[in-house]
C-alpha cells in the first residue's frame, strides 16, 4: 500500500533513525536505522506477523467513530499547545503514516480536515478543502510572523476559500491595520451558515472608522468579537447575538452602541474593553435589558463612561464591571 498520496509527499514520517554514540562515547556521524528481523524469517512472514500484532492492539478494537473522537480530541490537544496553526496538518498526516489502518481512518475522516489557514501551504489548503468534503470549515487568516516581507496579498487564499462559502462556520481574523480593508472586501457578503467571528486589528488602538461588514447578516453569526475594528452601529452583523467582545474602539456614541444591544436580547455575554465614546448616555437615551445576560464586563478608558454605560444595562448579573 502506498501510504501517502500526492498530497502527503515530504510531510509523513518514515523509518525510525537514530544518533548514537560508539563505545568509547564519541558521537557517531551517521543516522543509524534500527531493524528488527529474526534471521530466517521472511518480509512476507514478518508483515503477516505485523499485522496480526497491529490487530490485536487496544486502540484498534475500538469502532472507528470512536477511534475519530480519540483522534480529533488529540487534535485540540495539539492546537492547545501550538503557538500556530501550520503543525496541526504536519502532525496530523505523522498520524497517518503509523499504518495502513490509521491512514485510512484519517484520510476518509471529513472532521478531521475542517481547518484551513492561509499560512499553510496552498497545496495544504486545497487538500483539507477536498478532504473535508461538505464538512464546515473554520477559517484563520493572519499574515506570517515577518510582517514587513508579507504583504496583503491574500487573494489565491480567499480565491480558494470563496467556493466554499456555504461552508464557512468560525472565521478568526488576525491582521495589521494596512490589511482591514482589503480583509473586509474580500469577504464579500454574508456566509450563510458563519456562526463565529473574531476580527482584531493587531496594531490600532482606538478606530473611528466604521466598516460596512458583510453588508448584511450572517443568519447564523451568534458570536462576533471585533478589536480594533469598529463596523457601522446600525448593522443587522449586531443583531441577535449571543456573545459580542469588543475593544480598542471609539464610538461615535455611547446611544449608538445601547441601539446596537436592543437588538440582541438574547445576549449571554457582553464584554467592552478599553473603549471610548464621543458622547455619554443622558436621561433621555434607551435603557437596554438583558435577561439572558451571565457575565458582563465593560471598562471604557474613562471611569465616568463606564459607569455611565453600566447605568443603562438592565441584567441580573452580579459584581458586573
Amino acid at each position: 500500500m502506498n501510504q501517502n498520496d500526492a498530497a502527503d509527499q515530504g510531510s509523513s514520517v518514515g523509518g525510525a533513525t537514530i544518533t548514537g554514540k560508539d563505545r568509547s562515547g564519541a558521537e557517531a556521524g551517521n543516522n543509524v536505522e534500527i531493524r528488527l528481523q529474526p534471521e530466517g524469517v521472511s518480509p512476507s512472514k514478518e508483515l503477516a506477523v505485523g499485522r496480526e500484532h497491529n490487530t490485536s492492539l487496544p486502540i484498534h478494537t475500538l469502532p472507528v467513530e470512536v477511534f475519530v473522537q480519540v483522534i480529533h480530541l488529540h487534535m485540540l490537544h495539539i492546537l492547545d499547545h501550538e503557538s500556530d496553526n501550520e503543525n496541526y496538518y504536519l502532525q496530523l498526516i505523522r498520524l497517518s503514516g503509523v499504518c495502513s489502518h490509521w491512514y485510512n481512518v484519517i484520510r476518509g475522516s471529513p472532521q478531521l480536515w475542517t481547518r484551513v489557514s492561509r499560512s499553510d501551504p496552498h497545496t495544504v489548503v486545497e487538500m483539507a478543502l477536498q478532504r473535508s468534503s461538505s464538512h464546515p470549515i473554520d477559517i484563520h487568516l493572519s499574515p506570517t510572523q515577518d510582517i514587513e516581507q508579507d504583504t496583503p496579498d491574500f487573494q489565491p487564499f480567499m480565491n480558494a476559500v470563496t467556493p466554499h462559502k456555504d461552508r464557512w462556520r468560525r472565521m478568526d481574523i488576525l491582521v495589521p491595520c494596512s490589511w482591514v480593508p482589503e480583509t473586509i472586501a474580500a469577504l464579500g457578503g454574508p456566509p450563510p451558515k458563519l456562526e463565529r467571528l473574531s476580527l482584531i486589528d493587531t496594531e490600532t488602538r482606538s478606530c473611528a472608522r466604521e466598516f460596512d461588514l458583510f453588508g448584511g447578516r450572517p443568519p447564523l453569526l451568534n458570536s462576533l468579537t471585533l478589536n480594533g475594528v469598529s463596523i457601522r452601529w446600525d448593522s443587522e452583523v449586531l443583531h441577535n447575538l449571543t456573545i459580542f467582545d469588543i475593544g480598542w474602539i471609539h464610538f461615535p456614541s455611547t446611544d449608538a452602541v445601547l441601539r446596537a444591544l436592543s437588538h440582541s436580547p438574547q445576549l449571554q455575554k457582553l464584554r467592552i474593553y478599553r473603549c471610548s465614546t464621543g458622547s455619554m448616555a443622558t436621561l433621555s437615551s434607551p435603557f437596554v435589558r438583558l435577561p439572558r445576560l451571565v457575565m458582563l464586563e465593560v471598562e471604557h478608558r474613562d471611569e465616568d463612561a463606564t459607569q455611565n454605560f453600566l447605568d443603562h444595562i438592565i441584567s441580573d448579573v452580579q459584581n458586573a464591571r
